[in-house]
């Protein structure tokens, strides 16, 4: 004998109906105990009458499903002593199509409640019981629903007892929690800045200019994409991107670093279009880059659709890959990357504005030129000074980001100089054969764009 509910507590013993399920199978057994798990039952199982008449002696139980073909006692025959010794109990029999005619006389002669066919449909199953228990299991129902609104009401008045003593105590928590966390969060976010422009520079030590442009482009997509009243978080991603755009150069050969791209041959060039691919595989397993990611890899798009690598067109192409596009472009041409010569800001402009419409998204090339154009000739404050490592002194902020020899990120800008810090440049400023432009604020920092 096997028995299989989940009571809560003795009360919910009593109150929960119970079905005996009769089968010489355990595998039938245990399909319709999975079966009537769902519903507010328990379940006792026999694999024989003899077994099942011992447990109805003993357990008040609501309703008797048996099979049909039994050893020793048939369903039929079984049920019918049932319906003797317990008149009140519902008794149904599962039976197969060979014994229809046995079982549709044993319903008539009114041994049995009603029956059920094999194989057995469990939502039908589960209907037929709720009906035949509808008043026991609204009992049970409104019994739990009673004990439950009883412990809710007992809990809300012990809770009210210490109501003000617990806000007091839990508003003190979350202020020192909120403390907490603000100060993880900007140290996160800091370390996850460090991180963006770490891998910016390690992409760029190839190339010794290569830092300073991808600084550059990101100046310029965020003011590019301010003016386009993109939100905080959208600017934040698209910058990250200006910075990591150059990151799969850095599985170029030798013989393409530096040389410009209208010197490319067709090999070269389908090394060059795998780019994107690369920088975005190196970024996509990393949590918080996956939008930055799809920006890199369409940044190669053309608005006309001829671009690279998923041939997109016009506005289905993300307007961080278009603004990036630009600025990228805008970039190179001024650096000679296009064609070895470097092209005063004018020309670059125009440059951007001859493929507008085409290679770029016209409203985009023209927002970008107005805006570069209104920036040349302009005067920045210069609320700076460039000091030697020895004349650095603790609490300085950097107001650029501090470059190696080969062009790598050392520090970011803004960082504040600890005595730590200022004695590991010092230190590397004696190892290093070149001087250190180091520049620090006077008053804040402020982003300087010469060349434009």
């Amino acid at each position: 004998m096997s028995i299989s509910s989940h009571p809560n507590d003795d009360t919910d013993r009593i109150q929960r109906p119970i079905v005996l399920l009769v089968d010489d199978e355990e595998n039938i057994l245990r399909a319709l105990q999975r079966t009537l798990s769902r519903i507010s039952v328990d379940t006792v199982s026999a694999a024989s009458a003899r077994e099942a008449l011992y447990i109805l002696e003993n357990t008040d139980v609501d309703v008797v499903i048996s099979d049909m073909r039994m050893p020793e006692m048939n369903g039929a025959d079984f049920l019918a002593e049932v319906a003797q010794l317990y008149p009140d109990t519902l008794r149904y029999i599962l039976t197969g199509y060979s014994d229809m005619e046995s079982t549709i006389k044993a319903v008539n002669q009114g041994h049995i409640s009603g029956y059920l066919t094999k194989p057995w449909d469990d939502i039908a199953l589960r209907e037929l019981l709720e009906r035949s228990l509808h008043s026991k299991l609204l009992e049970v129902r409104n019994r739990e629903l009673s004990a439950e609104l009883l412990q809710r009401n007992n809990e809300l008045a012990e809770l009210n007892q210490t109501l003000e003593q617990r806000v007091e105590r839990r508003t003190l928590e979350i202020k020192q929690q909120s403390v907490v966390i603000e100060k993880s969060f900007k140290e996160l976010s800091a370390s996850y800045r460090h991180m963006v422009k770490l891998a910016s520079s390690i992409a760029a030590m190839r190339e010794p200019e290569a830092a300073s442009a991808a600084s550059l482009r990101a100046q310029l997509v965020e003011m590019l994409a301010r003016d386009l009243d993109l939100s905080d978080q959208d600017i934040s991603v698209i910058c990250d991107a200006a910075l990591l755009a150059e990151l799969g150069r850095v599985s170029f050969p030798d013989t393409l670093m530096g040389k410009a791209y209208s010197e490319y041959n067709k090999a070269e060039l389908q090394i060059f279009s795998h780019n994107p691919l690369h920088a975005e595989a190196a970024l996509m397993g990393i949590p918080g880059l996956a939008n930055t990611a799809a920006i890199v890899r369409s940044q190669y798009e053309r608005y006309d659709g001829s671009g690279f690598p998923d041939k997109l067109v016009g506005e289905s192409i993300p307007i961080g890959a278009r603004i990036l596009a630009i600025v990228r472009d805008y970039v190179d041409l001024i650096r000679g990357r296009m064609n070895g010569e470097q092209l005063p800001p004018a020309v670059a402009r125009a440059d951007i504005l001859s493929f507008a419409g085409t290679r770029y998204d016209q409203l985009l090339a023209q927002r970008f030129v107005q805006i570069v154009a209104d920036l040349v000739g302009s005067e920045f404050a210069l609320n700076e000074q460039r000091l030697a490592a020895a004349n650095l002194q603790i609490g300085m902020t950097l107001s650029r980001n501090l470059y190696g020899e080969k062009g790598m990120i050392l520090l970011t800008e803004g960082h504040e100089l600890t005595a730590d810090l200022i004695g590991k440049i010092v230190k590397l400023q004696d190892m290093s054969d070149e001087t250190l432009e180091i520049w620090v604020a006077e008053n804040k920092p402020t982003d300087q764009l010469g060349g434009l």
